[in-house]
């Protein structure tokens, strides 16, 4: 009678229950497109179903189906809080359902037991995995925190001063130009600002230095702005002189972030010496929260070394393992400072290209493909000629679970390896 019961009313408590979780604004960035709510709504309605079977429940598996659920809640950043109150209004609403059945007075007091104790097991066993999920993304994130720069600190901050100076340099030179201010990008969509956004972030977003550098670039871009509306040149040159003082503070700001060096530790793949997929969730979650922020599309790209048994059976391990070294290293010159570059696997990579649609992540990867191509590995005296990549391209699609946007990029790369 409960499984009947819980069946027949799945869909009817679901989005009684929805009409109060829509309310949360935590729920509402989670699930901003009408398609990912149904989605959801659809998947709580098929869980309700599952843990109330007609036959007997197997322990072992019912329990491993709630930590599976539980580790999707910890991916996806679903309060525990939100997953309680559904848990009672669910309780709720089948025992009120079960009242107006056939079932004697004490059959519905052993009813209403056996849906409060089922709840409350599945809830623990999602709760429990959630609490376990979400401790595993702390650790990823403060270790990712850790290692996010791809090359040593030095080169990276000198790098990142260059992009900052080259960024002063093209303000300067647009604005003494007729016509070329509005083409003057602000600070916080140029390379350097890529960079702070995407990876700085994670290396510096909870020390005080970050905070100020925010700041100076939102004074920044607000300059920038005014130097596009403005059409008298003594407040130009006030808002270039100001360009210019925000500038050198961001500099000296940057010098005392990259005065501390952090243990590199475990977190590159030892043979490309790119970072290790472990780190993946991390940085995909802080994308997709930064979409949820800013709006600003990222793609993802996955790339395979084609053919790669046949070329280590002619090169050898050694010969093999240098073509892969090779190809990280390529794959490290081409991208932004603000891109990460990942290991997948031996011979797969994968690049999180930030700020960019499909459109542009395709013609970027497709570029790649061509430079690969045209490269000449030279392997022991051996020339490798004729290199091939297999690639996918995804664009990130409002989904909130970060494994999803991996596996559909990896599927994008099986697609395109079949279509070949």
């Amino acid at each position: 009678m409960v499984a009947s019961t819980v069946k027949h009313f799945a869909g009817e408590l679901v989005d009684e229950l929805w009409t109060h979780l829509a309310r949360h604004a935590r729920v509402q960035a989670l699930f901003d497109s009408e398609g990912l709510a149904r989605r959801f709504r659809g998947a709580m309605s098929q869980w309700l179903v599952e843990i109330f079977p007609r036959e007997p429940i197997e322990p072992a598996l019912f329990l491993m189906r709630q930590s599976e659920i539980g580790s999707t809640h910890a991916r996806i950043q679903i309060p525990t809080p939100l997953s309680m109150l559904a848990a009672r209004a669910f309780k709720r609403g089948i025992q009120n359902n079960l009242k107006h059945t056939r079932l004697s007075r004490d059959e519905f007091a052993q009813a209403a037991l056996y849906v409060s104790g089922v709840i409350d097991i599945a809830t623990a066993a999602i709760t429990a995995a959630h609490i376990n999920g979400l401790d595993r993304n702390l650790r990823a994130e403060e270790a990712l925190r850790q290692v996010s720069i791809d090359h040593d600190f030095r080169a990276e901050r000198e790098k990142q001063k260059a992009s900052l100076a080259e960024w002063v340099q093209a303000v300067f030179f647009g604005s003494h130009i007729a016509g070329e201010t509005a083409g003057i990008l602000p600070l916080s969509r140029s390379e350097f600002g890529l960079w702070f956004s995407h990876r700085a972030n994670l290396l510096f977003g909870r020390t005080a230095e970050y905070a100020s550098i925010a700041r100076l670039i939102d004074q920044a871009d607000s300059h920038i702005r005014q130097l596009h509306d403005g059409r008298d040149a003594p407040c130009s040159h006030e808002h270039l002189r100001e360009i210019r003082l925000i500038a050198g503070q961001i500099n000296n700001l940057l010098s005392v972030q990259f005065s501390h060096s952090f243990d590199m530790g475990g977190a590159r793949d030892p043979l490309s010496r790119l970072l290790n997929r472990r780190y993946l969730r991390a940085v995909v979650s802080r994308e997709i929260a930064l979409r949820r922020r800013t709006s600003r599309p990222f793609s993802m790209i996955m790339l395979e070394i084609s053919r790669f048994e046949t070329l280590r059976a002619r090169l050898g391990e050694a010969g093999a393992d240098t073509v892969v070294q090779q190809t990280a290293a390529m794959l490290l010159n081409a991208v932004r400072s603000s891109d990460t570059v990942f290991s997948m696997g031996r011979e797969t990579f994968l690049i999180i290209r930030v700020g960019s649609d499909a459109g542009e992540a395709a013609v970027f990867a497709r570029s790649i493909v061509e430079s690969y191509a045209a490269t000449h590995f030279s392997i022991d005296g051996q020339t490798v000629l004729k290199n091939t990549l297999n690639v996918g391209v995804i664009e990130y699609d409002g989904h909130p679970d970060p494994r999803r946007l991996v596996d559909q990029v990896a599927n994008a790369l099986r697609n395109e390896k079949v279509g070949k």
